[in-house]
């Protein structure tokens, strides 16, 4: 329906005030000459672009213009987004659309930058009209959709408008589904909020996207529905939208008369209304009815009608131009007039100066006199003062002495961790490494047949993967207890990470025969360590393969939340014994428990873990039942500002 992209534009622009009435534009220019603050000059502007939008784009432009200037002057942000969006729907009124797209991103970027969510959802909404109007359905959708997202927020009467313009676009692109679709759920709204108007709409165009599809009867149904609410509300275009539809249909089924009939009724509504447009399809129509049936004065004579209105429609443009000319003449008039009065307040203002200058002059003589008493209460606070250093040095004593204590703390943490590597050293590492070295004697030896080195080699590599995992966490973790982590934050792909640790741990899993997998949300980016962030997956991987049995399955994925993203590694293996579940991310003291394999551990990967993702801003959980597998979560920001 031609007439809806301007209701929307009308009905979407969220301004801090109230538009004008024309009888108000007077009271306007009188609040500019007196009104000294700044913002509500720049409000008084876009009250009158708003004005003369779709009377004067001209006109509309300058206020806008003017509003700009004075917003961008004073960094009244909000003010410029505000004249951005008055200035772009009168481009766009203009038929300046890229200009006008300008404008509007311009509005939006702002609108984003202040977080004022209704703005940023009417920009979008005035970006999709642009590109509609243009003739780009598609990006005129994608824009649409994402002002829809902002207003469903405000409720079902906020969405309705914008969902019409969707299905809109949808059937001009041929989406005919799609456009039923989102008129259906506009329906649904509309008659829950009992928005009459709205529905006759609604039922319209339901009517001409069936029409388009070749369902004439049933298109003719919400037709004729559409026409009894525009009758009852006296919606004299709706009325004329509705009979011209009919008339078509009835013209392209050949039931001439009938086409005839409601062109005709068409053309007797529109007596009390000025919609050019309307008439001219309704004299289209009859020419063609008239041919139909072949009286072919009555069809000649509707295409002169036709031919005629189209040239007074073009007379009619020009003479708006010159009217938009002479209506610029007489804005510019008042500016000037508005600039003269702006003089005469910076004289005022100079006044103004000198005053503050004086006023400035007496309050340095009394600060002087200030001065002159502080001076004497200074001289008798010095015997004070004294009391007040030997204060302070009792305090620097116990300053002190806190210090020590906390070196005295720190030292006996070094000296915990200090026994806790020396027995990882001795117990952990020599296991297994007697195990590698008894290995390479046997293949030393010569006896073994080629599938026992096959099977000692698969056997040594599993070992040697156990102990580098032991190094690592054990280095990582001794390293975070004595220096501290440092952590170099950047913006990285999870899935790489994900993809490489997957790889990293297939043959380990595949040895075990445990089917691994990985399903990632794209794009999943994150802020965090890099290096930090592999160790936790790794580690969390590793220990899930460890518990699996041959069959289990392990998954791994990667969720884009709000302000996080989530990984989840998922396991069917054996689970953690209920009373074992609260000493999981202990550190020194905590629990190890050989793996399904028998493969040992130091108790430290599941602490480290939690110590590494905290520090990245993140949190670390878990769930298990024994028996039937683990699942193991945790978070990092998105971006930098998540990091605490």
């Amino acid at each position: 329906m031609p007439r809806l992209l301007i209701t929307l534009s009308l009905l979407f622009l969220s301004i801090s005030f109230c538009y004008p009435q024309s009888g108000e534009i007077a009271l306007l220019n009188e609040e500019l000459k007196g009104t000294a603050s700044d913002t509500i000059q720049v409000n008084v502007y876009c009250a009158l672009s708003k004005f003369y939008w779709y009377r004067n784009p001209d006109s509309a432009i300058l206020m806008a213009d003017q509003a700009l200037e004075l917003a961008r002057k004073y960094n009244f942000k909000k003010g410029i987004a505000l004249s951005c969006v008055n200035k772009g729907v009168a481009l766009v009124a203009k038929g300046r659309y890229p200009d006008a797209l300008r404008c509007h991103l311009e509005a939006l970027k702002i609108s984003e930058e202040l977080k004022i969510k209704g703005l940023t959802g009417n920009n979008f909404n005035n970006i999709g009209i642009v590109y509609a109007t243009m003739g780009n359905y598609d990006k005129a959708i994608i824009y649409y959709e994402k002002a829809l997202a902002i207003f469903e927020e405000y409720g079902n009467a906020a969405m309705l408008p914008t969902m019409i313009n969707i299905a809109d676009m949808y059937s001009k692109t041929e989406g005919y589904a799609k456009a039923m679709e989102y008129n259906q759920r506009a329906l649904n709204i509309s008659l829950e909020e009992k928005d009459t108007a709205n529905t006759g709409i609604i039922l319209y165009n339901m009517g001409e996207t069936l029409h388009k599809t070749g369902q004439d009867e049933k298109a003719m149904e919400y037709l004729q529905e559409s026409l009894a609410i525009s009758m009852r509300v006296r919606d004299i275009e709706g009325i004329s939208y509705s009979y011209n539809l009919l008339s078509s249909i009835y013209l392209g089924q050949k039931q001439y008369r009938k086409s005839i009939s409601y062109a005709e009724k068409s053309i007797e509504n529109l007596t009390t209304a000025g919609n050019k447009e309307i008439l001219l399809e309704a004299y289209h129509t009859l020419y063609k009815g008239y041919e139909g049936i072949k009286n072919y004065r009555k069809s000649l004579y509707y295409r002169n009608q036709e031919i005629a209105l189209k040239e007074e429609m073009f007379s009619i443009e020009k003479e708006r131009e010159a009217n938009n000319l002479q209506a610029e003449y007489d804005l510019q008039r008042k500016q000037h007039e508005i600039e003269m009065l702006e003089k005469d307040k910076a004289l005022q203002q100079r006044e103004i100066i000198r005053d503050k200058f004086r006023t400035k002059t007496y309050m340095a003589g009394l600060a002087l006199l200030i001065l002159i008493i502080t001076y004497l209460v200074i001289s008798n606070q010095r015997r004070k003062k004294f009391n007040v250093l030997l204060k302070e040095r009792n305090a620097a004593i116990i300053t002190q002495k806190e210090k020590i204590d906390e070196q005295n703390a720190h030292l006996e943490k070094l000296n915990t961790v200090k026994n806790k590597l020396l027995s990882i050293i001795s117990h952990d590492f020599r296991s297994p490494l007697n195990s590698l070295q008894s290995m390479v004697e046997l293949i030393g030896d010569g006896t073994l047949t080629t599938a026992d080195i096959r099977q000692m080699s698969t056997l040594m590599s599993e070992k040697l993967n156990v102990t580098v995992q032991l190094v690592e966490n054990m280095l990582h973790w001794a390293k975070s207890q004595m220096d501290g982590t440092v952590l170099n934050a950047e913006h990285f792909d999870l899935q790489k990470v994900v993809d490489e640790n997957v790889r990293l741990a297939k043959g380990h899993a595949d040895t075990k025969r445990v089917h691994i997998s990985a399903r990632v949300a794209t794009p999943a980016i994150a802020f965090a360590d890099k290096a930090t962030v592999d160790i936790v997956i790794r580690n969390l991987v590793n220990n899930a393969i460890k518990f699996s049995r041959a069959g289990d399955r392990l998954s791994l994925s990667v969720v884009d939340q709000e302000r996080f993203v989530k990984v989840t590694v998922q396991d069917t293996g054996t689970g953690i014994p209920t009373e074992k579940q609260s000493k999981l991310f202990d550190g020194v003291g905590g629990f190890t428990t050989p793996g399904t394999s028998n493969e040992k551990g130091t108790g430290l990967g599941l602490p480290l873990c939690k110590e590494l993702v905290e520090k990245n801003g993140g949190t670390i959980w878990f769930e298990s039942e024994p028996g039937k597998g683990s699942s193991f979560m945790f978070t990092i920001p998105r971006d930098r500002l998540e990091v605490a």
